[in-house]
């Protein structure tokens, strides 16, 4: 036996060591890490957004309790009758008599429970408006947590990977130092193992730069650690695209606030309305007269809406405001129902490519692969080859990681769109 076909055995029985299968190992990396659920929770406890958002809502709903209040009541004192000096205009004594009163303000045709139902609706609004935040930011997490998982996966196919590059480069070298080989081939083996390396390195920046990500979005330090071995989450079965926009239709927080804001609105209007309708003043007090009470004075006081011009403005622009808060919701529906098909069409389409790369293009890219580095190892096949096909296994498993990523991403702007979990 020559030691040209030695060699060639004994890296080929290097090539073919029995190790952890690909998909045996990204399970039992999977099994032990935590659900993305946890993070989720961690985020609407810590995130400052949420916070900011919760206690704007806070705000909104304190409004209410004094929405219809009446205004505070004014006191009188009227000093009367005070005598001046015989040489002076200077007040020579007290008043001799004094006067004392209490005014209170009453609005009236139903203007207290107007701001009373215009506050309840304000308060409705930013309680909506939270749950906006809430879904956005809970979209955010489930966007990165599933960047996260494909830079690990990623970084398990070149770690897989390199070990076999490194074996086919030392049988390159040793087919070259042989005069079998060529030297193109062993510095090609040589610069495929150094970018694939670089392309770890890479990876690895990215896995930094998504797990300070991670930690901000959810309220921690950047450099808070985070779990090493993330999982996707399981992706719903068949869903229908008119079931998804009835429900976002009828759960969306977005429209639900602009629904509140088109109710301010029209209650706003009908109290500018109201400005027309007088309101009245009552004013209730005693009388002290040379130090004794000697009794009582009432006044009632009406306003007077002559001022037409005044009147007609702030109805004009109330109307106007309620026109565009339903313009508005008008323009926030037809936007969401166009968000809804984009993401649902991509998440479909993103579906259709797994299934066809895992049950065609992946089987078919690793078999060509293996057969290669079988055929080079024993001396019946080119380097060319080998690499070649390393080149498109690699490209075939990373689209389809990419095909995950996109479907995880779809899946959680749909959720966000419609204001829950599906």
């Amino acid at each position: 036996m020559t030691l040209i076909k030695m060699s060639c055995r004994v890296v080929a029985l290097l090539l073919f060591l029995p190790t952890a299968g690909w998909a045996d190992e990204h399970h039992d990396q999977a099994m032990d890490a935590p659900d993305l659920d946890q993070l989720i929770a961690i985020a609407r406890q810590m995130s400052p957004e949420l916070a900011a958002a919760a206690l704007e809502s806070d705000a909104a709903a304190a409004k209410v309790a004094g929405a219809d209040s009446l205004p505070d009541p004014k006191f009188q004192w009227q000093p009367m009758d005070i005598p001046r000096g015989a040489d002076n205009y200077l007040p020579s004594q007290l008043p001799r008599t004094d006067k004392f009163f209490l005014q209170q303000e009453f609005p009236l045709w139903g203007k207290r429970d107007l701001k009373r139902e215009i506050a309840e609706a304000d308060a409705k609004k930013m309680a909506a408006l939270r749950g906006v935040v809430e879904n956005e930011v809970v979209a955010r997490v489930k966007a990165a947590y599933a960047e996260y998982h494909e830079v690990h996966q990623a970084m398990d196919l070149d770690r897989e990977l390199l070990p076999r590059l490194t074996t086919v480069a030392r049988l390159a070298s040793a087919r070259y130092a042989q005069g079998v080989g060529s030297q193109q081939e062993a510095t090609s083996a040589e610069i495929e193992r150094t970018q694939l390396q670089t392309e770890l390195l890479v990876l690895e920046g990215q896995r930094r730069t998504l797990k300070a990500r991670l930690n901000t979005l959810i309220g921690r330090d950047p450099r808070a650690p985070i779990v090493e071995t993330p999982h996707l989450r399981a992706l719903p079965g068949d869903i229908e695209l008119g079931d998804l926009t009835e429900r976002a239709l009828r759960l969306n927080p977005d429209l639900r606030a602009e629904d509140s804001a088109i109710a301010s609105a029209n209650k706003t209007a009908d109290l500018a309305e109201r400005g027309l309708y007088p309101d009245i003043a009552v004013t209730f007090g005693g009388v002290k007269s040379y130090g004794r009470f000697s009794g009582y004075e009432g006044m009632l006081e009406v306003t007077l809406p002559i001022r037409g011009d005044l009147h007609d403005a702030e109805i004009g622009a109330a109307k106007a405001s309620a026109g565009a808060a339903r313009s508005k919701r008008d323009a926030k529906e037809l936007a969401i129902q166009n968000d809804l098909s984009e993401a649902y069409w991509s998440f479909e389409t993103a579906r259709k490519m797994e299934k066809l790369i895992v049950e065609s293009s992946l089987p078919q890219a690793r078999l060509g692969f293996e057969s290669a580095q079988h055929a080079y190892a024993v001396g019946k096949g080119e380097f060319i080859m080998v690499l070649t096909a390393e080149q498109q296994w690699r490209k075939t498993h990373l689209d389809h990681l990419k095909a995950q990523l996109e479907q995880q991403i779809r899946l959680a702007e749909i959720e966000k769109l419609l204001g829950g979990e599906l």
